[in-house]
């Protein structure tokens, strides 16, 4: 008579018996203990619990001249080199400082090595008439799980731009908002970047009387505003065609429509940048 045997239980029993070894069991123990525990998330809440630690002298010690010399020439480098005006940075008319945008925090925070942890700190949610108000906190953290730097944003549907609107269809927007506005917030904090940036105007609408430029400085030496695109402008509208499904023809047939150019590629510096921003305003 043959006789059934359960695989899968002699297994598992025999599994249950089976300790690591004395060494095994140190290594572990090592590798949990380097596990920065703030760039994990609470198992029941999943919320964001930042550590914290005192701060000691040796770490609050501060940069030399040098150091800091050296890190603000590398950020404005990095910033010249990579940042590109009308998606990484607006820059408006009369205003002293160009505006830091959502996808020049993003780069910036990737060149510094950090990684972005938002939490929604308070909230304001009244179904009843429609009112919708969120404040957000950043936290920057290095690779180590040693928080770098903060940000806070707080967006609410009474705000000039979305006060006309019926509060519960732009519930999200305005949610979103604020974790941008953080971003940018913790951005330009962990990069000493205030003096190069602003934030104010970073969610304005960059529109045909808004002319872009690489910088101030360009703007107040020729101030006109039928310069060419630049290719970084037209590679960018272009990505984002690819994006939203938006063919050639149809972009050639939009800016004949409403500028009466007859080539997308050969529309102004301000028109690409009035496109750009309609794009961007989709995926708000």
């Amino acid at each position: 008579m043959n006789k059934k045997l359960d695989l899968k239980a002699l297994l598992e029993s025999k599994i249950g018996n089976i300790e690591p070894a004395e060494n095994a069991k140190s290594a572990i123990e090592r590798a949990e203990m380097k596990i920065p525990h703030n760039l994990m998330f609470d198992a029941e809440s999943t919320e964001f619990k930042p550590e914290t630690k005192p701060v000691t002298a040796s770490v609050a010690r501060g940069l030399t001249v040098e150091e800091a010399k050296a890190f603000d020439d590398e950020m404005n480098r990095f910033i010249d080199a990579v940042l590109v005006a009308g998606s990484d940075y607006g820059i408006i008319p009369r205003c002293s400082k160009p505006s830091l945008l959502k996808p020049g925090a993003e780069k910036i925070l990737n060149y510094l090595g950090l990684i972005a942890r938002t939490e929604v700190v308070n909230r304001v949610e009244d179904y009843d008439v429609g009112f919708f108000c969120y404040e957000c906190k950043v936290f920057l953290i290095d690779y180590n799980g040693v928080v770098k730097g903060e940000g806070i944003g707080v967006t609410n549907t009474r705000e000039g731009k979305y006060a006309k609107s019926n509060g519960y269809s732009v519930q999200n927007v305005v949610l979103k908002m604020a974790k941008k506005r953080a971003l940018v917030d913790a951005a330009l904090n962990v990069g000493n970047l205030s003096a190069r940036f602003t934030q104010d105007v970073e969610d304005m609408n960059i529109g045909q009387e808004q002319p872009v430029g690489r910088n101030p400085h360009e703007l107040n030496q020729n101030p006109k505003t039928d310069r060419p695109a630049t290719q970084k402008q037209i590679q960018y509208l272009e990505t984002l065609m690819r994006q939203h499904n938006t063919s050639s023809e149809a972009m050639n047939k939009y800016v004949k429509e409403h500028w009466d150019v007859e080539d997308y590629k050969k529309i102004t510096g301000v028109q690409a940048s009035t496109l750009i921003e309609k794009f961007k305003s989709i995926e708000s």
